[in-house]
């Protein structure tokens, strides 16, 4: 294998697919990126158990062939270069991979070829065909809420769920419930739902937003999803079992509800959770007709308090939350006020960005003493 590229293309490529590499790979092979050139394309490939990610650039082919090189390594000398050609070249041996800059040489070793899997062949049903700026959306404003704990791997992925021309996205780690509807282009009556890694839809968020927007591409064969941006391909196993009823979880009604300016409250709890010394960093709130007090809990640490202007509806309460959950929120909202509905200081609490009546996130309070 022997071609010619730009540095930086190459670099921006490989940065792309590293990611679906895992920090501590199952096994050694997953620690490498398949190079695959064929006429002036190269083809960059990597994989876990459960994802593969893959990329194509041009580049100036003269010998065609594929590799396997370790993408560390790999991808920390192409980030060293200036913007300019290389040579790279796979030695007579198939063991080295030679690269030629302007002033330099380098070589890196080789790794197994044959021991790598090959991309898996998708002749899946399309399912879906998003423009950037709505799976963008319906990513950011659900993905956060997911949980963590490999434990519970239902709830680390994203309901998508789809019922004739609405479509629902649903992110939660029980504790939190953040829900995002899109409407499709009229005549589009198919349904179905799925529960997609939020790792995959990360990756997504992660290659969107480029100068020239592109449509986003999901394709379904059996428990599998292939997404296609542009050049790039991901395929992942989808997340097994069945996602529970978010909706019995949004209250009908509530008893209380207050607006205030989305700025003005986030850096106020910046503030006041500095001073929350437990592991949820808690922040009560003291809702009035007018004024909202934040207070954090008296520590070795001092005491934070600050009052932020609102306006309430119904009667006014002492609710406690994680700072973390409702930042989240905050900073996830396009609109300049949030308001907060609750029944009483235990029961699930809605927070809604006002003019956004398509998103909807609840939060369960923290029992805490005033």
């Amino acid at each position: 294998m022997k071609f010619s590229c730009e540095s930086t293309t190459l670099a921006k490529g490989v940065n792309v697919v590293k990611r679906a590499i895992a920090s501590s790979p199952n096994a050694p092979i997953f620690s490498g990126i398949h190079l695959i050139l064929k006429d002036n394309v190269l083809e960059m490939i990597t994989m876990d158990i459960n994802f593969f990610m893959s990329d194509s650039i041009e580049v100036k082919g003269e010998v065609e062939g594929d590799i396997l090189v370790p993408a560390k390594s790999f991808a920390d000398l192409l980030a060293k270069f200036d913007k300019e050609d290389i040579l790279l070249e796979k030695d007579e041996n198939d063991s080295e991979l030679n690269i030629t800059s302007l002033k330099g040489n380098f070589s890196i070793p080789l790794m197994d070829k044959n021991d790598f899997p090959p991309f898996p062949d998708f002749n899946g049903q399309k399912t879906l065909t998003l423009p950037e700026e709505k799976i963008g959306d319906l990513i950011r404003k659900t993905v956060f809420a997911c949980s963590t704990d490999e434990t519970r791997p239902l709830f680390t992925g994203v309901l998508c769920e789809k019922k004739g021309e609405n479509l629902t996205f649903v992110g939660t780690n029980t504790h939190r419930l953040a829900i995002k509807n899109a409407v499709m282009d009229a005549g589009d009556d198919s349904e179905f739902n799925m529960v997609i890694p939020a790792r995959l839809l990360r990756e997504i968020s992660n290659n969107i937003g480029k100068e020239v927007p592109e449509e986003v591409e999901i394709s379904l064969q059996n428990r599998q999803i292939l997404v296609k941006l542009g050049q790039i391909k991901m395929i992942s196993s989808l997340i097994e079992g069945s996602f529970p009823d978010y909706r019995r979880v949004v209250p009908p009604k509530f008893a209380t509800k207050t607006i205030f300016k989305k700025v003005d409250m986030e850096k106020a709890i910046q503030r006041v959770a500095l001073f929350s010394k437990d592991d949820y960093s808690i922040v009560r709130l003291s809702v009035g007709k007018d004024a909202i007090t934040l207070t954090s809990g008296i520590s070795d640490l001092g005491q934070g308090k600050e009052v932020v202007d609102c306006q309430t509806s119904g009667e006014g309460l002492n609710i406690a939350f994680n700072s973390k959950y409702v930042m989240d929120i905050l900073k996830n909202s396009d609109s300049d006020e949030v308001a907060i509905a609750v029944n009483n200081s235990l029961s699930p609490s809605c927070f809604q960005p006002v003019g956004e009546e398509n998103y909807t996130y609840i939060v369960t309070p923290v029992r805490v003493i005033f």
